[in-house]
């Protein structure tokens, strides 16, 4: 009996943590309910009922104590010791500690930043930005590189097309607001450049919300300019009022969890996606390509690409692809070898036999030419023709083969290719 006293005790303090933050679902409810009889049968129930008022207290006592201190400096923001501004963050700072379900909400959002969030903050001390706004994407896209919104918002830091210059490019090949990186140095650029223009923190967040323009024309009729007093008097929309206190909310709990309740993960050392090494091309060139020649991970070059709609850098312009770091010097060799094939066709023709009509092709001039191409798992006829751009009985025909064969891996194939497109 002392042991399932103990064990009813045990779960009850678990559940206590709830009541004080929210009413408790229906479940939990039953839950405890159904503990009582058995209590009752050990004639401690006035002893389980005074431990479960004990967790109450502890488990409101932080709360409630950071909710009477005002949050007056906000990762570098300053917030102003009033009412209004103080109940707004409140608010938002009880419906993220509110229930167990929202404290693993924000946690799993804090989770999916853990990729950019070194980089957000390396390039924020850089600039001598204030550290708060590590947690802007938070509110944008919940750490999600590829979030799209129903207005068309797209990627980490939210940008729609019309939004995008002089910062990023779009076109059928990139999207650069997909890209984690250049749509951080983006978005820092942005908000940098609305706090030149506005001289306050506060309104250069919400401007990044409701836009520049929109941000002027309210302040031109507001007797003041403070992103507080717009707010109270209803001069600015619904949704960039609450943009504001949210996200410092966020960040007040980001930066000081603990006083909370909450427990938040804190961002890896790991400058692996934090650095990188760059290698410019100005021609086409296929991410899976690369990845094999380079014996890298698709899913790794790609992620770190993401900005390459098409998985290929665009045709005539000059594009950086982004490595892991030290990567660079094994990028140069294999573009080398993926850019200019023909120096070394005929060599390899008489060295290794060469389809003869594969010959034939590559001396037909610029028109078409032969890409060396070593098979890895995985390859098929078809996707070679979908990588290069070909018809599978034009590689056929160059290599002396069938649409029926099995291509054997660390076999080389020649690809003909129009215009030298790798």
């Amino acid at each position: 009996m002392k042991m399932r006293l103990l064990c009813a005790c045990a779960v009850l303090s678990f559940f206590a943590s709830f009541l004080f933050a929210a009413d408790l679902p229906s479940a939990e409810e039953k839950f405890i309910d159904g503990l009582l009889p058995i209590l009752a049968e050990t004639n401690e129930i006035s002893f389980a009922q005074s431990l479960l008022v004990q967790e109450q207290k502890k488990s409101s006592a932080i709360t409630q104590e950071s909710a009477q201190k005002p949050l007056t400096h906000i990762g570098g923001i300053n917030v102003p010791n009033q009412p209004y501004a103080q109940s707004m963050i409140q608010k938002y700072i009880r419906s993220y500690t509110g229930t167990e379900y929202a404290k693993k909400s924000l946690v799993q959002t804090l989770d999916n930043g853990e990729l950019y969030r070194l980089y957000i903050r390396q390039e924020l001390k850089k600039r001598n930005m204030p550290a708060a706004l590590e947690y802007l994407p938070v509110v944008e896209s919940e750490y999600k590189p590829l979030a799209t919104s129903r207005s068309g918002a797209r990627g980490l830091w939210q940008f729609m097309e019309n939004s995008i210059a002089p910062f990023m490019k779009k076109n059928e090949w990139i999207d650069e607001r997909l890209d984690p990186w250049l749509s951080t140095d983006a978005a820092l650029s942005k908000l940098q450049d609305n706090y030149r223009m506005f001289g306050d923190w506060a309104i250069a967040i919400a401007a990044y919300n409701c836009g520049a323009g929109a941000m002027k024309r309210i302040l031109a009729k507001s007797p003041q300019k403070s992103f507080w007093y717009i707010a109270e008097k209803g001069l600015l929309r619904d949704q960039s009022v609450q943009y504001v206190p949210k996200f410092l909310a966020i960040t007040e709990l980001s930066e000081h969890g603990a006083n909370y309740d909450i427990h938040l993960p804190e961002i890896t050392k790991n400058t692996r996606f934090a650095e990188f090494d760059y290698v410019t091309v100005k021609s086409k060139i296929t991410l899976e390509r690369l990845a094999g020649e380079l014996r890298l991970d698709y899913t790794t070059l790609k992620m770190l690409n993401c900005a390459l709609v098409q998985g290929c850098t665009p045709p005539q312009d000059e594009y950086n692809i982004r490595l892991p770091l030290g990567m660079e010097k094994a990028a140069l060799i294999a573009l080398k070898t993926m850019l200019h094939p023909n120096q070394h066709t005929v060599a390899k023709a008489k060295k290794t036999g060469f389809p003869e009509s594969a010959k034939k092709l590559s001396a037909t001039g610029n028109e078409t030419k032969l890409i060396p191409h070593t098979i890895i798992k995985g390859e098929t006829l078809f996707f070679l023709s979908r990588l290069y751009g070909c018809s599978v009985d034009e590689i056929c025909t160059a290599n002396r083969i069938r649409r029926e064969d099995v291509l054997s891996v660390g076999k080389t194939l020649y690809i003909p290719v129009k215009n030298a497109e790798t």
